[in-house]
């Protein structure tokens, strides 16, 4: 009977493991961060900043996907977006799916895909319309001043490029 058992405990033990590495494996990468749940103003220089979507204690190292992230974050991606990309399929999307309002949307992952593959060159599966750590860099974001108001004519940066 302590045989039988212990196979059982060895077996499902094997199971749970297996199950474990499966799910860990087929996780996104940028899964790591965490999700997106505020915003945080980065210096850029010649007092410049852009504000980018963050997570509360990870900085900008986070992910927004379908129907995640705070308002806020959903809010500077769809600004950015629809300011320094204002030519584009992406702005098209956004400005067509109630605008800049702060949900992360079937719209906003259609205007981000189009982005990622037109606009920052992603190819394959980079192409996933999920914003993180990638396409955040790749970016360029809105310009805003010392007191925070928006600079213009409407600027843009991309911050890791400086």
């Amino acid at each position: 009977m302590r045989s039988a058992s212990r196979k059982l405990q060895v077996l499902l033990m094997t199971t749970v493991m297996a199950v474990s590495f499966a799910v860990a494996a087929g996780s996104p990468a940028h899964a790591a961060y965490g999700v997106c749940t505020t915003t945080s103003m980065v210096y850029t220089g010649n007092y410049e900043y852009v504000r980018l979507p963050a997570r509360s204690g990870n900085g900008a190292s986070c992910y927004i996907g379908q129907g995640q992230g705070s308002k806020s974050a959903v809010e500077a991606l769809q600004d950015a977006i629809v300011t320094c990309y204002s030519q584009t399929a992406a702005a098209d999307l956004i400005r067509d799916n109630r605008d800049v309002d702060g949900i992360y949307g079937a719209g906003t992952v259609k205007a981000v895909k189009s982005l990622q593959k037109n606009q920052l060159g992603f190819k394959g599966s980079a192409v996933d319309g999920v914003y993180g750590p990638k396409t955040r860099q790749a970016m360029m974001w809105q310009l805003f001043g010392g007191s925070g108001a928006p600079l213009y004519p409407w600027q843009c940066k991309n911050p890791t490029q400086v």
